[in-house]
């Protein structure tokens, strides 16, 4: 069924639409999601999710407009390969939250294509009035490289990235667990830089394990020790740092583990994102090999695993005491081939986000929604 949001390019909206408009009116204006061409799914996941949230709340039968559909998609691309945005109605006075999965490969796009779309469309509802503008990337582009690496002729991406935002009319910036806290610095303070953290999820998902002497919460390099610290306070349990030297590209040894992993039952091994997973499957065999932990669980924000590296995990997964594999929807995966490896557990961020975006809108405190975790 076609959204009656769709009628024409150029169609003034009906009565019916400046009414429902209105009823979803906050301090920034009516409320209006925007999906660009590879964050149309997660779109409909987060409208779906405040709709059933906030329409329960509110006794109401709640629907936000949605521009961008898979059979109405809102960037254009020509023949000759340029693209372009179009808006089905008026935006002004909106208070605007535009959805795009930067590494979305059902689409064919490379990151940076997913990145241009966004600024174009993020452009096109500035000049066309939209009161505020905030562009939901659940995994950040290029917060990997937040610097340049060591004695190599590199440049802070990150910082290009959030500099394109700015440039296009970016008011706020909703993410999830960034890869260091060093990125505020390239986007405040001309963009708000509203950045979840993966660790409310999971404690969550590992409360059984609460207060457990047997537990110990491990991270795969030192770069991670103040978020297992305060993964490992909120659980009440032991923490653990792993020590790791990497000698060329992708190669990465586990040189030691630091902190009280003796005598131990069980280890959650935390991390925010995985490539290759090196990292974490040479932690796992370390604990289990050198410290007879014989159940692990891990950990993972973010999940940018191809097929050959999910099978080196089934593989851990059979021989070395890797019990779970939780992640979350950050990166959209291939739910026929997820479903192979039934120890891998993923967790949506639609609710999370939803409820994020409704603080947003209404201009109070998003910790307020992670208290009940």
């Amino acid at each position: 069924m076609q959204d009656r949001y769709y009628t024409s390019y150029f169609s003034t909206p009906s009565k019916s639409s400046r009414q429902h408009e209105k009823s979803l009116t906050g301090p920034n204006g009516w409320l209006l999601f925007v999906a660009c061409n590879s964050g149309i799914h997660l779109a409909e996941k987060v409208k779906s999710s405040y709709e059933m949230i906030y329409g329960e709340i509110e006794k109401t039968q709640m629907e936000i407009p949605l521009i961008g559909s898979d059979s109405n998609p809102i960037t254009r691309v020509f023949s000759d390969s340029e693209t372009c945005p179009r808006l089905p109605i008026h935006v002004a006075g909106s208070d605007v939250y535009v959805f795009q999965s930067a590494h979305n490969k059902d689409y064919g796009n490379t990151a940076n294509e997913n990145i241009q779309q966004l600024i174009q469309v993020v452009r096109t509802l500035k000049t066309h009035r939209a009161n505020t503008i905030t562009v939901v990337l659940p995994y950040l582009p290029y917060s990997r490289q937040d610097k340049p690496s060591f004695m190599k002729r590199e440049a802070a991406l990150a910082s290009l990235f959030a500099d394109q935002l700015k440039i296009a009319g970016t008011d706020i910036c909703l993410t999830y667990h960034p890869h260091t806290s060093a990125v505020y610095g390239f986007f405040e303070p001309e963009i708000k830089l509203v950045a979840l953290s993966g660790l409310d999820l999971f404690k969550a998902v590992f409360k059984k394990f609460y207060g457990d002497n047997d537990t110990v919460i491990v991270s795969t390099d030192a770069g991670g020790a103040k978020e297992v610290i305060y993964f490992a306070e909120k659980l009440s349990v032991n923490y653990a740092i792993s020590s790791k030297f990497r000698k060329q590209k992708d190669s990465a040894k586990i040189i030691g583990v630091v902190g009280d992993i003796t005598n131990k039952k069980r280890a959650i091994v935390i991390d925010d994102e995985t490539v290759t997973a090196n990292s974490l499957i040479n932690t796992v065999r370390t604990l289990y090999d050198n410290y007879e932990i014989k159940e692990i669980y891990i950990a993972l924000s973010h999940f940018k695993l191809e097929k050959e590296n999910i099978d080196r995990l089934k593989e851990v997964h059979a021989k070395y005491g890797l019990k779970e594999v939780h992640i979350t929807d950050t990166i959209p995966q291939n739910e026929k081939l997820l479903s192979q490896y039934p120890f891998i557990y993923q967790h949506t961020l639609a609710e999370i986000i939803a409820a994020t975006i409704n603080k947003l809108h209404y201009n109070e405190s998003v910790s307020q929604i992670f208290s009940r975790l």
